[in-house]
């Protein structure tokens, strides 16, 4: 098989959004081998979506973006036929990629606000070498009487978050109806106490690497978050998937997918740019969302599939 290597910054959100294209070059009979987040390096290895991974904080890596000298000896990989490179053409790093590769390394960088959906634009570079590409991984609709309802407070950017009372009164409707559990991940822990206090210890659960979070979701058949990392890993595990954009695009940022229902602002600066959502302490595109409409679509789009 033909070997592929993905060079991926970013956090937990833009490497499960880069999903599409490890299963897009697996079907196309490539080992995929990634430089990427630490955190995903073990889950992606036990789902057999990579061969292999190394992350960027691996101080093995450091002096390929310090000194000009050949990409080889990359520790545990092998020689690529290919190089996807989601990072400038420019830099050391850069450098010493094209000294090795040259016409094998493809540089695609991921600007702030792609011009259209994410999962389009990581895909790009397949396009460009001739292999076809998937965009929209289809799991299997999780059944609706049993698994767990997972509400997930938190995100990698406050800007993004639904106030925690918002959340706390949507835990209080849902768990009438549904068996309920709060995920607190590592973006939460200093809001822990404030839901062990409210929600209850019984109702918490605490994850720290993304293969037990991921171990914990498949125990789910519903969840609802913010643009997040763990909304895309709940959706592509095939939970029924309720998501609530405020400042950003679900037309860039939402996960493709049937089991995925966008609750989103109806205020009239949303969504906004990353400059100037940088810049905003105005929450109003998320405070304008009523706890009464999230739990009306939620009970809609529930009964609708039943």
């Amino acid at each position: 098989m033909k070997k592929a290597l993905i060079i991926r910054p970013g956090s937990f959100g833009d490497t499960v959004a880069t999903f599409s294209v490890f299963y897009s070059l697996k079907k196309a009979l490539y080992n995929v081998y990634l430089i990427g987040s630490r955190k995903m390096i073990e889950y992606l290895e036990k789902i057999k979506l990579i061969e292999k991974g190394i992350g960027f904080d691996d101080i093995r890596l450091l002096k390929f973006f310090i000194h000009q000298q050949s990409f080889d000896n990359l520790p545990d990989m092998p020689f690529f036929d290919i190089i996807i490179a989601y990072i400038e053409q420019e830099g050391i790093l850069a450098g010493n990629i094209l000294n090795k590769y040259k016409d094998k390394a493809i540089f695609h960088p991921v600007p702030e606000e792609p011009p259209y959906h994410i999962t389009d634009f990581l895909l790009e570079p397949l396009h460009k070498s001739g292999i076809k590409t998937i965009s929209k991984i289809h799991p299997p609709r999780r059944g609706i009487s049993k698994g767990i309802f997972f509400i997930h407070p938190g995100s990698g950017s406050k800007k993004k978050n639904l106030p925690r009372e918002y959340f706390l009164r949507v835990f209080s409707e849902l768990k009438r109806m549904y068996k309920c559990k709060i995920i607190i991940g590592e973006c939460e822990k200093s809001e822990k106490d404030y839901w062990i206090e409210n929600a209850g210890i019984e109702y918490i659960v605490e994850t720290e690497k993304v293969s037990n979070l991921a171990d914990e979701l498949e125990k789910g058949s519903f969840f609802i978050g913010n643009d997040s990392g763990v909304s895309h890993l709940a959706s592509f595990l095939g939970l029924n998937t309720f998501i609530i954009f405020g400042p950003t695009n679900p037309e860039i940022w939402a996960p493709k997918g049937n089991n995925v229902t966008i609750i989103q602002t109806s205020a009239k600066c949303a969504p906004c740019n990353y400059q100037i959502r940088k810049q905003c302490d105005n929450t109003r595109c998320l405070t304008e969302i009523s706890v009464e409409h999230i739990i009306s679509t939620v009970i809609q789009t529930i009964n609708r599939d039943t």
